[in-house]
């Protein structure tokens, strides 16, 4: 399914600015309220949106396009300039070079995000190698991911790119597939209902916040069924916003969405910049968002769009 929604757009950029939020403050109510939902809801989504029968080859390609190119662009940039400020200060920590180059849980600002799309494409790639299996399969290496993530998440979070956390990731994917298949027979009450219990089991404490680059996902089970309650929820009432989107805004919160992972590669390096500390402030979160997107909306209408954002340069 590749219908472009402006719902799902809005959800989108939302799930982006709640993944900066996230990197701005670590407090207990702002792990509560985002952590819980902000990366699995993009898994997710990339198994609502899934389409079957793609050749392997094909799906490599479509993920290095979206996905791997914008990678590798901002690495180079963020390096460069991590060079370049470890050439000027010499105060650049001890690792970093090494940490970034290995990715993953590994890296750190300016690279903090960068583990989510590696795992993204890894976990794309690997879905379709495991499309031709019975679903009990698919679902079998996604369980068994998951439990060997609760019983030893140093061991999850050890190898480059995140490669380990796929198998336990790939729990969201099939459950965003799951949800595709049941979307006919789910009203707005039952998403409604969804959102509802997945809050109260965050809020009466339950249910402890994801923090999936560290390879903790939260209270066993009750965790990801969290996760899920949340951002299926979040998904089919955000479908809801379609008819009630005009086609000027449908298309401006379009762009926004195009812009995201460029804003998830870079913002990160915003914050390295002002070295905002693990409890930033306002003034962070507003860097660490509009310089970004301003610099993505600039470069969407360009031809450097396919490197930085993974998408075609947009029209006038």
């Amino acid at each position: 399914m590749s219908t472009r929604s402006a719902g799902i757009d809005i959800l989108r950029v939302v799930g982006i600015a709640a993944v900066v939020v996230g990197h701005v403050w670590s407090d207990s109510v702002t792990r509560a309220a985002v952590y819980t939902w902000h990366v699995p809801l993009f898994f997710l989504l990339t198994g609502y949106f899934w389409t079957p029968g793609r050749p392997l080859g094909g799906e490599l390609r479509k993920r290095w396009r979206s996905l791997g190119l914008p990678y590798v662009t901002w690495f180079v940039l963020l390096f460069a300039t991590l060079a370049a400020a470890e050439a000027a200060t010499g105060q650049v920590a001890d690792g970093a070079f090494r940490d970034a180059l290995y990715g993953g849980s590994a890296a750190v600002r300016p690279f903090s995000a960068f583990w989510f799309v590696s795992v993204l494409f890894l976990i794309a790639v690997a879905y379709r190698g495991l499309e031709r299996f019975p679903a009990v399969v698919t679902w079998a290496v996604a369980l068994v991911g998951l439990v060997v993530a609760y019983l030893a998440p140093g061991f999850v979070t050890a190898a480059p790119l995140g490669l380990f956390l796929v198998p336990a990731c790939l729990v969201f994917v099939l459950s965003g597939r799951l949800l595709r298949q049941l979307r006919p027979q789910l009203p707005t009450a039952a998403a409604a209902a969804m959102l509802a219990v997945g809050v109260l089991l965050v809020v009466t404490g339950l249910s402890t916040p994801l923090d999936v680059k560290a390879g903790d996902f939260g209270v066993p089970g009750l965790g990801v069924l969290t996760a899920v309650l949340i951002s299926g929820g979040l998904v089919c009432l955000a479908e809801e916003l379609d008819s009630r989107v005009g086609p000027g805004s449908a298309r401006t919160i379009g762009r926004l969405s195009a812009c995201g992972i460029a804003v998830v590669l870079s913002h990160a390096g915003v914050l390295w910049v002002l070295h905002t500390p693990p409890d930033g402030g306002f003034l962070d979160l507003a860097a660490a968002l509009v310089l970004p997107w301003a610099f993505a909306l600039v470069a969407l209408r360009t031809a450097a769009s396919p490197y930085l954002l993974g998408t075609a340069a947009a029209r006038p």
